[in-house]
């Protein structure tokens, strides 16, 4: 059971106990506490830990964390060894206090809002750098900030976006942390100078911790991170402040308050103690933890957003790459997102946007490299083996960094951030063109014009030398700079999805076709133009001319030397610039598009939607289990992942209800005027009473 799990298990007891009902069931109710450790227990635990080989630091910081300080010196003696990526790692488990536990502020859950110096966003230190760690047998980790302002400020950006995207202080203040969270040991470093801080980090289950805090009150990250680990007394009084009160004493919101601080203060916890490396291998313990916690969240049961999951297999891809030396540490910051534009330039490397991300592609498609970058991405996922598209879209999230990293920066409603957020899936789909892997190119920062003059040399080259790797560079280079402007203004989507008797091709597809056109190698010029000075892609003609006029709401081409430039669309380029040859529909326009025809087809599109979802809920019931019986009978469907769409259902039940009744009375109305009948306005007013009921619904 995951943090989304425990959501699930703690959801109707965590309702009742907001609303001041009890609970189902509490680790500790008002039962008593485990009682505060004493200093001596402390002092021995610490002495053990170090004679185990932790570093004073870690056997400090895990001493005064702990529950019982004499499990954890039986824990020592016979730590578990499980197996990881590169080696194993030596394991206890053990009850830990939760405010001696910090999430690791480089939770990839966070890599949605993060914003990263290759945006050029001004006032944002960036993200921390790390975790790291030594080569060879090690037990700790290090994360890098330029000050404590800057680790301050993105574990509090953190923690802000955890309790949105995934909030769960009513649920640990309900029932507790069911499940051991993973617990590593790491130096908070800073580049000014200031003292590093040794801390004890939730490598997964930093939702929980977070939660934990929530329900805690302890929303500061200077007091979590700073200020209770530096000073030992004001730890241990906030402890007893919360495990010392007798609920029973107290009156029936202030005991409720603190049965829920309770719940929270004690988390079960898995802690990694030393990773050893297999020989030869060259796996530090941070791509052994990397590997560790891609594994629970990359692939289900467990998984992040698909931009998290993406996102940490190109980390682990990047540091693979970074261990065997193919990048050192600038090429490495620059494909991470961590230099920032002044820094890039310096270094002699693209800071174009479009140019950023062509240069991922570039790099980490080539295919004498593929071994590696597969290296990586099955180090943090259960594949045995990685497929083209996977790849790809690993390389296109993280091509994709600097823009999304600068659009976060935005207002809600910001042109810049809507197309950044749109331009996604249509971009991924775009690096699928196998050219991009297949083919020896790179970015040369050429001008449009230049690339374009090249390009067209090569596609006159003779047919016998098309199929050189060395022959596609410049068009290479053009499409992979057009795809970041032509997906960026949408003109160039993904495939739509059930699009009978549509296009249905990829992006990639239509790629492929400018690259091998003339017209098509002049549309991307224009796309890298265009989209540089901040203006969507512009259609030309044969000859590179912009094209004047306008689109009748049947979709054709009206040119008009006094009207307005055109713009480049995705309609334009499926039915007209590059079509298949077969017989397809042409997407009615808006304008067209009457309210009952559109009514009509709307419909029909939700019939056979609702088909589809009997025909699959009937399947879901016919798989059978492992034993005897129904497998949906046997492991259910938990009530978090069902909740919201039972209420779409029933709200579509209140709808489909309404409008048969309104169906039903325009019959009935026909009916009466052809055979006669009570009045209209009789019917109007059970129609307007039935339209309140649903206002009200």
């Amino acid at each position: 059971m995951d943090e989304a799990d425990t959501t699930a298990a703690a959801e109707d007891g965590s309702e009742k106990f907001e609303a001041g009902e009890g609970v189902l069931w509490s680790r500790f109710g008002d039962g008593p506490m485990p009682s505060l450790p004493k200093t001596a227990a402390i002092h021995r635990a610490f002495k053990a830990a170090t004679e185990f080989g932790l570093p004073d630091e870690f056997a400090a910081s895990l001493a005064h964390g702990v529950v019982d300080p004499a499990a954890l010196r039986i824990a020592l003696n016979s730590p578990t060894r499980i197996n990881v990526s590169g080696g194993t790692i030596e394991v206890i488990d053990i009850d830990m206090y939760t405010p001696g536990l910090v999430p690791l502020p480089t939770n990839s859950r966070t890599m949605d809002m993060r914003v990263y110096p290759a945006g050029g966003a001004a006032g944002y230190f960036g993200p921390l750098t790390g975790p790291r760690s030594e080569a060879g047998r090690s037990c700790e980790l290090w994360i890098q900030a330029d000050s404590v302002e800057h680790a301050l400020e993105e574990a509090k950006r953190a923690y802000d976006y955890v309790l949105v995207k995934n909030p769960l202080k009513d649920s640990v203040g309900a029932r507790g942390i069911v499940m051991p969270v993973t617990v590593v040991y790491f130096e908070m470093r800073h580049r000014d100078g200031q003292p590093a801080m040794p801390l004890l980090g939730t490598a997964d289950g930093s939702s929980r911790i977070t939660g934990a805090h929530s329900a805690l009150g302890l929303s500061n990250p200077r007091t979590t991170h700073y200020d209770l680990p530096a000073n030992r007394d004001s730890y241990r009084r906030f402890l007893s402040d919360i495990s010392s009160p007798d609920p029973a004493s107290l009156g029936a919101t202030a005991a409720r308050r603190l049965r829920a601080m309770r719940n929270a203060l004690i988390t079960p916890a898995r802690v990694f103690l030393r990773f050893t490396p297999q020989p030869g291998t060259g796996y530090g313990f941070a791509r052994a933890v990397a590997a560790y916690v891609g594994m629970l969240h990359v692939d289900p049961p467990r998984p992040w957003t698909p931009t998290g999951k993406l996102e940490a297999m190109a980390e682990s891809v990047l540091e693979v790459l970074r261990s065997a030396s193919v990048l050192d540490d600038v090429r490495h910051d620059y494909l991470a997102g961590l230099l920032t534009p002044q820094a890039a330039e310096a270094a002699g490397l693209p800071t174009e946007y479009d140019e950023q991300a062509a240069n991922a592609l570039a790099v980490l498609l080539q295919s004498d490299l593929r071994p590696l970058v597969d290296q990586g991405i099955m180090e943090v996922t259960a594949k045995r083996s990685v497929t083209s598209p996977r790849r790809s879209d690993v390389v296109a999230e993280l091509a994709l960094r600097p823009t999304r990293s600068a659009a976060v920066t935005f207002p809600p409603g910001d042109p810049a951030r809507e197309r950044a957020g749109a331009m996604r899936a249509a971009y991924l789909r775009a690096t699928h063109l196998p050219e991009y892997a297949s083919r020896r190119w790179r970015v040369t920062g050429r001008s449009p014009d230049e690339l374009l003059a090249g390009a067209l040399a090569e596609l006159v080259r003779p047919e016998a030398e098309q199929g050189n790797p060395d022959a596609w560079r410049d068009r290479l280079e053009l499409a992979a700079l057009a795809q970041y402007h032509l997906t960026g203004y949408e003109s160039l989507k993904r495939d739509a999805m059930d699009n009978k008797g549509g296009d249905s091709r990829g992006p990639q597809d239509l790629l492929k076709l400018m690259l091998e056109d003339e017209r098509g190698l002049r549309l991307l010029r224009q796309a890298v133009v265009d989209g540089r000075a901040g203006v969507a892609p512009r259609l030309v003609e044969e000859d590179g001319s912009v094209i004047r006029g306008r689109v009748d709401p049947e979709g054709e081409l009206q040119r008009d030397p006094e009207g307005p430039d055109l713009v480049l669309t995705d309609q334009w380029l499926r039915y007209d610039g590059f079509p298949t040859g077969g017989p397809l529909n042409r997407p009615v326009s808006l304008e067209s598009d009457t309210p009952s025809m559109k009514a009509s087809r709307l419909q029909q599109q939700l019939l056979h939607t609702v088909d589809q979802i009997a025909t699959m809920l009937e399947d879901l019931d016919r798989i059978e289990g492992p034993g005897s019986g129904m497998l949906m009978d046997q492991r259910g469907w938990p009530t978090s992942e069902t909740k919201s769409a039972v209420e779409r259902l029933v709200d579509a039940q209140s709808k489909f209800g309404y409008w048969g009744q309104v169906a039903a009375r325009q019959v009935a109305r026909v009916d009466r005027a052809l055979g006669g009948g009570p009045d209209d306005a009789s019917d109007e007013d059970d129609l307007g009473a039935d339209s309140a009921e649903w206002d009200e619904e």
